[in-house]
């Protein structure tokens, strides 16, 4: 996976998780179905997901300005992917927008 497709992917995966934390039902159609039906069906990869993000919201503040912030939010999103792509083989994501909920 490259460094677009993890950042599409992270990206993914955190709006999948907010809108199921939120109960956002329709925020999750705009979410490709692999992502959000893996998430939505997988308590534990939720879970897993879901403890990464929370850490990582407990150490930033509102800016990325610094080489060391940068680097924890590309940690970051490594790591989810890391995790999400555990549970799901890469043959298997889609990150197509067109391939989204109905």
């Amino acid at each position: 996976m490259d460094e677009k497709q993890v950042f599409k992917l992270s990206n993914l995966i955190v709006a999948a998780i907010v809108a199921f934390s939120m109960g956002k039902g329709k925020m999750v159609s705009l979410i490709p179905k692999t992502v959000a039906n893996k998430l939505s069906k997988d308590a534990d990869l939720f879970e897993k997901v879901k403890q990464c993000y929370i850490e990582y919201l407990s150490m930033v503040d509102n800016k990325v300005d610094e080489s060391s912030e940068v680097k924890r939010l590309t940690d970051f999103r490594y790591r989810i992917v890391e995790i999400y792509t555990a549970s799901v083989p890469i043959d298997q994501i889609n990150l197509d927008v067109e391939d989204t909920q109905e």
